[in-house]
């Protein structure tokens, strides 16, 4: 290792004197190299970009000094770096994807000042926009003019014209003065698009493709007046926008909104009011910006430079990255964007604005009607979350935010009704009063609604993990909490209800509910003033059952099991007189106030407690056994840590107030690891967390102490964690008052047992549901009507898994459907055909009797009378007849198995 850190240090100094750095800049990244040869010395090898990640770490810190006649010393001064991302990227040869690679392996920007990690993040956000976007505006360029030979050439070594850098530059200049980084990949694509109306706008007809020339000539010969008498859209650029979103397949009324919230503002700073702007004016104001910024010159992805694309498959292979999956031409990041924001306003163009004609009765049937309250608090709500969206984003984006908020009313309206419908149906009742009239559950419902509008505008594609995914901001959660005034713990109960009662919600959003649910899980939820405290003294400690989690969807899409908002918004529900939870004794209790519960016969169950214990308990045990694997800890020694975790989950929450879920599973893994005789060291506890997904470097740098005072997770461990659980982590140093082992929690049930209902995989519309009660097996096969009590009818049919005379039924069958296809009548002594097989679904009542006389016992019958029997045809075998059973998946309704039916 000595002989390659010496290797990197002639490397770097190198590149410093190719690059003309200053000596302190190269001094300090010599150092940030020193550090990261003690980080990674044994851990593995240092990567190949290390001393270029160091140079960009040291360039980046320079940039930023302290003011020196300022009054107070926290005021700092940006200045231009002395050399450029893009210009170390050309010295050094390097690619910037396989940089952030470098970047992120070797942790040299873990111990970087917050300025420099936020430039980081910047720089990052804005590679991913460009790099999604830049392909889409070539194909769109060649598409538009008719500079190119084919509209499907751009995609390869493309001529770069005057009008297409031109065009370029302008959406470049818009993006960075007036988006300033906003890392929305679908804001971006339809500010690209007002930037191509405005070129398009100034281009004659003979230069443009259709459509976009007939558009051009058809204004010019109808004499169109350049205004609408309302609103500041020209109508020529209208038709030229309504035009690009059909062909783009994004919705107009989201880029009117960016031309009036973006576009304008931008268009009043251009030199000239009609017409483009020279060529050399957008080459001057880009490159100004641009050393100004200092990091990629975003021009050169038009020349498809290599250092700023993304690196081939060859190259991944050996710079260790995951190799690159090339983008297909039908599923780019922009068109999955976009296709994502079009499936949501599919949903919500059948709702309402205000309450529906169901909701209103809804509302109309309460004893204490909800509406006047729901109305204003919804407009309360939005004015809210306007005011606050503009102060963090920006007073441009005021149309952006209305609209947002619009689409996010409408969902909100939507799940409601959908949740309404589901209560009916389970407690056959129309009055909700206390639930419609529980303020916290309407916050949480369109505090909820809102995330999902803005997850769905906030995708972006990232490539250096080629998928798309939600980036941070300062929007993101739990920003709206505090803009709803909210507390965590409240919003959590609707997550599981609001998936179950929408089920068209894309992939990408439930992937980010799920993702909230997490952070309301590890951390949110155990801030100071959480009603989660409140909730466990006065409700009964509850038993974690490890079960799936309700509303989570496994492989078969199906929900495992219903979680409905009375449930988790109106408990504590019962009183429990005799359930004791088997860990709670009198030597058991402590100072803390959550130690001292009222007596268990005076505790109700709390729905909504159990079911976040259920989710901690889970997330917590699968983030141990990911850090025991990294660490080579025993089965043994990892049911002991479980232990040690449980306990204090259920019985020291209050260890958890201020501080993350993962601080208290690395201190249970050292203590444990520490009574045991097990030598692991808390460094080697914390290099293993680094490399867990979901690891930060707060958790184990910042931990709670009290009041202001923070310490890194050995200062919490020493001062805290062992000074409260001392007593009870030396019980395991003895065999003989070590506790008893809690039971693991077991792994998620297959989707067999996740769910009564399955699907079949590629077959739409096509269910199986186990069967209630088989007539030929168990009580029931007492019960089977003889011989002579059977009519000729119930005779000739057939029951999966009948078993007496089932072969003679089966032939009989056979021969009849033969007879029908070759249009013969059956041979002597053999049933009739009397019609060919139905397959619709409607065959049945509401009472379960067949329209044509038979009754329904919970089988299913291939004529569609849901009676579980192939009526008077089949095919020439038994596995003939199991063949034509699984053909019918044109089926409207549920094959059923064992007589459940299937949930709708």
């Amino acid at each position: 290792f000595g002989l390659i850190h010496t290797k990197m240090e002639v490397d770097l100094r190198r590149l410093s004197t190719a690059l003309c750095l200053p000596t302190v800049i190269t001094e300090d990244a010599l150092q940030v190299l020193a550090e990261v040869g003690k980080k990674t010395h044994g851990a593995g090898q240092v990567p190949q970009l290390c001393c270029v990640a160091c140079v960009y770490v040291a360039v980046t810190k320079a940039r930023f000094r302290e003011t020196e006649d300022s009054s107070s010393p926290d005021d700092i001064n940006v200045f231009a770096p002395c050399v450029t991302l893009q210009d170390l990227l050309n010295k050094a040869n390097a690619n910037i994807v396989m940089l952030f690679h470098a970047i992120k392996t070797s942790q040299c920007m873990e111990d970087a000042n917050a300025n420099v990690r936020n430039t980081y993040s910047q720089l990052q956000r804005k590679y991913c926009i460009v790099a999604a976007l830049h392909l889409k505006f070539e194909k769109l360029f060649a598409a538009v003019f008719q500079e190119n030979p084919s509209p499907f050439s751009a995609s390869t070594a493309t001529t770069v014209t005057p009008r297409m850098k031109q065009s370029w530059l302008l959406f470049l200049l818009a993006k960075g003065k007036v988006l300033q980084g906003n890392p929305e990949l679908v804001l971006n694509f339809h500010l690209l698009l007002c930037c191509m109306a405005h070129i398009i706008r100034w281009t004659p007809s003979f230069l443009l493709r259709p459509p976009y020339a007939d558009v051009i000539l058809e204004h010019l010969e109808e004499g169109l007046p350049e205004k609408e008498d309302c609103g500041d859209v020209p109508v020529l650029v209208g038709s030229i926008l309504k035009v690009l979103c059909t062909e783009m397949g994004c919705g107009y009324d989201d880029v009117e909104s960016v031309y009036h919230s973006c576009w304008l503002r931008y268009a009043e700073t251009l030199p000239v009011k009609e017409g483009l702007p020279e060529l050399s004016w957008l080459e001057t104001e880009y490159k100004s910006l641009y050393l100004l910024e200092g990091d990629i010159d975003e021009t050169t992805f038009l020349h498809h430079d290599r250092h700023l694309m993304s690196p081939s498959s060859d190259s991944d292979e050996a710079s260790g990255m995951p190799p690159t999956s090339q983008t297909d031409p039908l599923c780019t990041p922009v068109r999955t964007a976009m296709t994502t924001v079009q499936q949501l306003k599919t949903i919500l163009n059948t709702a309402h604005d205000e309450p529906s004609p169901t909701l209103a009765t809804y509302f109309r049937n309460c004893s204490t009607d909800p509406t006047e309250d729901i109305l204003q608090r919804v407009a309360t709500l939005k004015a809210a979350f306007v005011s606050r969206f503009l102060l963090a984003t920006g007073d441009n984006y005021k149309d952006i935010a209305e609209q947002r908020c619009h689409l996010a009313i409408r969902l909100y309206y939507r799940v409601m009704g959908a949740m309404l419908k589901m209560e009916e149906q389970r407690l056959n009742t129309s009055d909700f009063s206390n639930l419609l009239n529980r303020d916290t559950f309407h916050r949480s419902l369109l505090a909820c609604s809102m995330e999902v509008i803005m997850t769905t505008y906030g995708v972006c594609w990232t490539p250096m993990l080629y998928t798309m995914a939600t980036t941070d901001t300062n929007t993101s959660f739990p920003w709206i909490l505090d803009v709803f005034e909210l507390k965590a713990y409240d919003f959590f109960k609707v997550l599981e209800t609001f998936i179950l009662a929408e089920p068209k919600l894309t992939k990408e959003v439930i992937k980010h509910l799920q993702h909230i649910e997490n952070k309301i899980l590890e951390r949110v939820a155990w801030r100071e003033g959480s009603p989660l405290y409140e909730a466990i003294l006065t409700s009964e400690m509850p038993r974690p059952s490890f079960q799936i989690s309700p509303g989570s969807r496994g492989t078969n899409g199906n929900i495992s099991h219903n979680s409905t908002a009375s449930e988790m918004y109106l408990s504590p529900t019962r009183f429990s007189t005799t359930q004791q939870s088997p860990y709670r004794s009198p030597a058991s209790s402590a100072c803390s106030r959550l130690h001292c519960r009222s007596p268990g016969p005076h505790r109700r169950k709390s729905q909504s407690l159990q079911l976040f214990y259920n989710k901690v308990c889970k997330l917590a045990y699968m983030r141990l056994q990911s850090l025991c694997k990294l660490l080579c800890v025993s089965a043994e020694m990892e049911h002991r840590i479980w232990t040690a975790l449980e306990f204090c989950l259920l019985h020291r929450p209050e260890l958890l107030k201020n501080r993350h879920l993962d601080q208290i599973i690395m201190c249970s893994v050292y203590a444990i690891c520490k009574v045991s005789g097990c030598d692991t060291k808390f460094k080697s506890i914390v290099a293993a967390y680094k490399n867990l997904p979901t690891a930060s470097q707060t958790v184990y740098k910042e931990a709670w102490i009290s009041g202001e005072e923070y310490d890194s997770i050995i200062g919490f461990y020493n001062r805290v964690y062992m000074q409260t659980l001392k007593n009870y982590i030396l019980k395991f140093a003895s065999p003989d008052v070590m506790p008893q082992l809690s039971p693991l929690p077991c792994k998620s049930p297959s989707r067999f047992s996740q769910s009564p209902v399955l699907t079949v995989p590629g077959r739409n519309n096509f269910y199986i549901s186990p069967l209630r009660e088989s007539p030929f097996t168990g009580a029931a096969c007492t019960e089977m009507l003889s011989p002579g009590q059977m009519t000729p009818r119930t005779r000739a049919l057939y029951s999966f898994g009948e078993g007496l005379g089932s072969s003679q039924k089966l032939r009989a069958i056979n021969e009849s459907v033969r007879a029908a296809a070759a249009g013969k009548r059956a041979s002597p002594g053999q049933p009739k055909s009397q019609k060919r097989l139905k397959f619709d679904a409607d065959a049945t009542d509401t009472n379960g009797t067949t329209k044509d006389g038979g009754t329904s016992n919970g089988h299913r019958a291939a004529n569609g009378d849901s009676n579980g029997h192939v009526q008077d045809s089949a095919t020439t075998d038994p596995t003939s007849v199991t063949r034509a059973a699984w053909s019918l998946s044109t089926a409207r309704s549920p094959v059923k198995l064992n007589g459940q039916s299937p949930k709708k």
